[in-house]
């Protein structure tokens, strides 16, 4: 007898256990279903999804052929501009020497000047003669200045 109160215990037990649970399983049961419902529909949302980035890789590839053909076509344009570039600077360092050959030739007339304590009209007219004596070196330097 003590044996079938004890069954009776647990079989009353388990019935309050299951009544118990009849909500959470449920709601378990509802989210099951959902997962369900997602998986399945998952292979076409991945399918789009891979057409989607296949068709943009495609474009992609597409607009840089169109820029490395551009870039081609302006590739010679920019070994011009560094020919000018590099035609500019070596004119502007020979301006540079030039000039700088030109400030030397006349500081050694303005030297010369100092040295002999020339000044006013007889300064100029030293200065004159010092450019006719080194006439030939101005011309020179002169031409090269131009070019």
């Amino acid at each position: 007898m003590i044996l079938g109160i004890g069954v009776i215990l647990i079989g009353v037990a388990l019935l309050i256990l299951a009544i118990v649970l009849i909500k959470p399983l449920s709601k378990l049961a509802d989210v099951l279903g959902d997962v369900k419902t997602t998986t399945e529909a998952l292979p076409e949302i991945v399918d789009n999804t891979a057409t989607e980035a296949h068709t943009a890789l495609k474009n992609v590839n597409t607009a840089l052929e169109n820029v490395n053909a551009q870039i081609t076509t302006v590739n010679p344009f920019l070994h011009i501009v560094e020919d000018v570039g590099h035609a500019s600077r070596n004119a502007t360092a020979n301006w540079l020497t030039k000039s700088t050959q030109f400030k030397a030739t006349t500081e050694d007339a303005k030297e010369f000047g100092e040295e002999k304590k020339f000044q006013g009209l007889y300064g100029l007219l030293s200065f004159f003669f010092y450019l006719s004596q080194n006439k030939d070196a101005l011309m020179n330097a002169s031409k090269q200045f131009k070019k």
